[in-house]
């Protein structure tokens, strides 16, 4: 993980691997035959990680939504070889794109569908028609998946972990314009431990 989160995973092989790990490449190999298998096992590592925190962490008030958020960036991080290369592991990657298109893909806009639905119901946000909910949703979606590629292109892979709070800043803040005064309150309290 620290060798693809550093150099990326399409730049490293599996005999630098082996290497870096100190064990002859028929031992890495064994286990996983191919490269594409290796990436596999841990796209199925995070799926399973990010699936946990959304499973131990059911969004009751913005806050646990915000919050919730925070520890999937945080895992992201970790698991940001993955992240960062999205595209080219889904045009390579048969199996991890066959699992994304599948089931996370779907399970991931559901959850989040269902999330939001709640914040409505609860009365921490309010939308004025269907079209502002979708945008939410999408806006969402769209920056829990890219914040990272955005983040290397203003700074190094090294030093994505001080960018976190920013991007985690600006997610609470896109539910402004449609939060209620509690959803407010959620905002704040969210940006101000962000701040500490």
């Amino acid at each position: 993980m620290e060798l693809f989160n550093l150099k990326g995973i399409e730049y490293v092989g599996m005999r630098e691997l082996a290497a870096d790990l100190g064990m002859r490449i028929g031992n890495l190999t064994y286990y996983f035959p191919t490269k594409d298998d290796l990436v596999f096992s841990i796209s199925q590592a995070y799926t399973e990680s990010n699936s946990k925190i959304h499973n131990d962490l059911p969004v009751k008030s913005l806050y646990d939504f915000l919050h919730k958020n925070k520890l999937l960036f945080e895992n992201g991080l970790k698991y940001q070889c993955l992240l960062l290369s999205m595209v080219h592991l889904m045009e390579q990657n048969t199996r991890i794109a066959a699992n994304y298109q599948g089931n996370v893909m779907q399970n991931r806009m559901s959850g989040l569908t269902h999330d939001i639905a709640l914040l409505e119901e609860n009365k921490y946000l309010k939308f004025n028609c269907e079209d502002d909910k979708l945008l939410i949703i999408s806006s969402n979606s769209l920056q829990s998946r890219f914040w990272l590629s955005e983040a290397v292109l203003t700074e190094s892979r090294q030093n994505l972990a001080r960018q976190l709070t920013h991007y985690l800043r600006m997610k609470a803040h896109l539910f402004r314009p449609y939060a209620t005064k509690k959803g407010v309150e959620d905002i704040d309290r969210f940006v101000g431990e962000l701040n500490q």
